[in-house]
């Protein structure tokens, strides 16, 4: 998507019906999302502007996401993330959210959020 649809992750988090872990900084958005579980594949498709959707819920995940300056992470199917994960996600200013779905629910729910922001760009 272009860059000039982005949507604000606290306001992805509450249409898909997630919960928040850490707020991250405040106003972060993405264009995109990536959705995995191999480290390799969520290092080559992250970027600055991208949501990544997984089912790992541990430290290693975030230093992917410090890497490549990920605004956001969504952990899928109500999995707790780690608190070594929280704690690096708060110091890095990463928005943490937890889906109460799997991965494919999860992402059916976003397509239509991010899909109908970009309509509405200008």
């Amino acid at each position: 998507m272009p860059s000039h649809a982005r949507v604000r992750l606290e306001d992805l988090a509450r249409q898909i019906g997630a919960t928040v872990t850490t707020p991250g900084r405040p106003g972060a958005e993405v264009d995109r999302v990536y959705a995995g579980d191999r480290i390799s594949d969520l290092l080559d498709q992250s970027s600055d502007r991208t949501l990544l959707v997984t089912n790992l819920a541990g430290g290693q995940l975030m230093r992917v996401a410090e890497l490549m300056d990920v605004p956001g992470i969504c952990v899928t199917g109500g999995r707790t993330p780690d608190g070594e994960m929280v704690a690096l996600a708060r110091s890095h200013g990463t928005v943490l959210m937890v889906s109460p779905v799997g991965m494919f629910e999860t992402c059916a729910r976003l397509y239509p959020c991010l899909a109908g922001a970009k309509q509405a760009a200008p």
